[in-house]
């Protein structure tokens, strides 16, 4: 597992929750042999994150989570903006979310919380602790996953955004305050990025909660759902693009 953590952080990514093994292997080796790098990671993000996959999250998983179903409405409405193309405001509907439910889990955990950045690596240094101590689960594998996530977080998300590594731009403080534009970010790797987190926290939240470590099953609901986020997708693509109008500055 340490070696898909390496693999993944190399390209600005890290450990996701509820994904088979084997296909972080294959994208593993891909990425170690140079034929996937941080540009070309989208495609792969893409399967995991389909509309199947996340109809099943919003319908099944994310509402049953604690603190991370105080946020739900949010999820969906980003959920639903991503798959009509609009990845600006998907991106920064989850920002807050990761945050507050972040927050809320080291609170519950009695986790120290000091500036937002610290917030993750120290939720994640807690959990890393419970499980070793307790052996829960896969134990090895549970830890590269949260050794990977403190990565993703401390040198990624919660970085200086000046100082943000990859060309995607998923950064918290270059979203919330501002200082990204419109060209910036506002790609699908961006939302992949921010709905990979929320799924991790829910991830995380399930060492304590009743709630299974897997991803949830399809039903009839969530295939329902999958039915409309394949119609956005289909919109998305009809969507007429806005004239490009330079403004001037004072």
């Amino acid at each position: 597992m340490d070696y898909l953590k390496n693999a993944f952080n190399k390209v600005g990514w890290f450990l996701p929750a509820y994904v088979q093994v084997g296909f972080l292997e294959r994208v593993a080796k891909q990425i170690d042999d140079d034929v996937v790098c941080e540009k070309t990671l989208a495609p792969y993000l893409a399967q995991i994150y389909s509309p199947e996959n996340l109809a099943a999250m919003v319908s099944e998983r994310y509402h049953t989570v604690p603190f991370v179903n105080e946020y739900q409405e949010i999820i969906s409405e980003s959920v639903e903006a991503h798959f009509l193309g609009l990845d600006h405001i998907a991106v920064s509907g989850l920002m807050p979310v990761i945050e507050g439910a972040g927050k809320k889990l080291a609170g519950s955990r009695n986790v120290e919380v000091g500036s937002i950045r610290s917030v993750f690596v120290n939720l994640a240094e807690d959990c890393r602790k419970e499980v070793t101590d307790k052996q829960i689960g896969a134990v090895n594998e549970i830890i590269s996953m949260l050794d990977a996530f403190i990565n993703f977080t401390d040198s990624n998300l919660y970085i200086n955004s000046k100082k943000y590594p990859f060309s995607d731009n998923t950064n918290r403080h270059g979203i919330l305050h501002g200082a990204f534009a419109d060209s910036d970010y506002g790609e699908a790797i961006n939302f992949y990025k921010a709905i990979g987190a929320i799924d991790f926290l829910c991830f995380i939240s399930a060492l304590r909660a009743p709630i299974s470590c897997f991803a949830p099953s399809t039903t009839e609901a969530s295939n329902s759902l999958s039915l409309y986020y394949r119609l956005c997708l289909k919109l998305a693509k009809q969507k007429p693009k806005p004239a490009n109008k330079a403004i001037k500055s004072d």
